[in-house]
């Protein structure tokens, strides 16, 4: 078997070993025009089932093709295209492969597409047509193939993750510090809103909790008082009925060139 078909070989397994699983979701996603999530999820679902650093190959792809989306966070844009130098972000998938297919027609080859803005001349084997390579998840899969590739011949992550966009160390060393950089701030903000979402959530307990309490309270208050309804006459003794059981239960109730 040809170098190229065993390298096909690779992706093409450790791209099944998750299309299956997230094919659904990553469908649905589309299907409800989230758009602006489908690099990040096919990225993290990669992430945990090929066991790389979390957060890694997302914020690649966010140095690759992020933009700004609607609420001024930087996302990777999946129907990314730049054609010599140039960049573009089209509206839908559709639109992207379209414009792709008239550059090449053009005569345009170097074309990086997708979340990973995997570059067509230099991987002409990645994709098995230009629509594959605007799927999110076969897009995303190639990226973490390839950056797993380059990791297996580095040193380090970080030195692989330069190595994703050139060999010359000039251009690598601050393509990784950039990286790096996004990839501190995801984690960042990651923790943030784990942090608030704790907070929240506490507080919903304590919240339920009081009301809880108060009204556990109010109950017997009012379970005592009816206990007196029948009070003999003053100067009999007199012992309040025992609370139920219930209420007192209730009540303690992340441009290859």
């Amino acid at each position: 078997m040809k170098k190229a078909n065993l390298a096909r070989a690779g992706l093409v397994a450790f791209m099944l070993s998750i299309l299956v699983m997230s094919d659904t979701n990553l469908h649905s996603a589309s299907a409800a025009s989230d758009d602006w999530k489908l690099c990040r999820a096919a990225a993290t679902r990669l992430e945990q089932q090929h066991h790389m650093p979390s957060g890694m190959v997302n914020s690649i792809a966010m140095v690759e093709s992020g933009r700004r989306s609607p609420d001024g966070s930087l996302q990777a844009w999946p129907w990314t295209v730049n054609a010599e130098g140039r960049s573009y972000y089209f509206a839908t998938r559709d639109k992207a492969v379209d414009a792709v297919r008239r550059m090449l027609a053009e005569g345009m080859r170097t074309i990086d597409v997708g979340c990973m803005q995997v570059n067509l001349r230099y991987h002409p084997r990645a994709f098995t047509s230009v629509e594959e390579a605007f799927d999110p998840m076969s897009n995303v899969a190639y990226g973490a193939y390839f950056l797993r590739e380059l990791e297996e011949r580095s040193d380090s992550w970080n030195q692989a993750i330069g190595r994703y966009h050139s060999y010359s160390t000039s251009l690598n060393t601050r393509y990784a510090a950039r990286v790096q950089a996004v990839w501190a701030k995801e984690q960042r903000t990651a923790a943030a809103r784990i942090a608030a979402e704790n907070a929240a959530q506490t507080a919903s307990v304590d919240g339920e909790g009081n009301a809880l309490e108060t009204g556990s309270i109010a109950t017997m208050a009012d379970l005592r008082l009816s206990s007196f309804a029948d009070e003999p006459a003053h100067g009999d003794t007199y012992r309040p009925n025992i609370l139920p059981a219930t209420t007192l239960a209730s009540a303690e109730s992340s441009h290859f060139d």
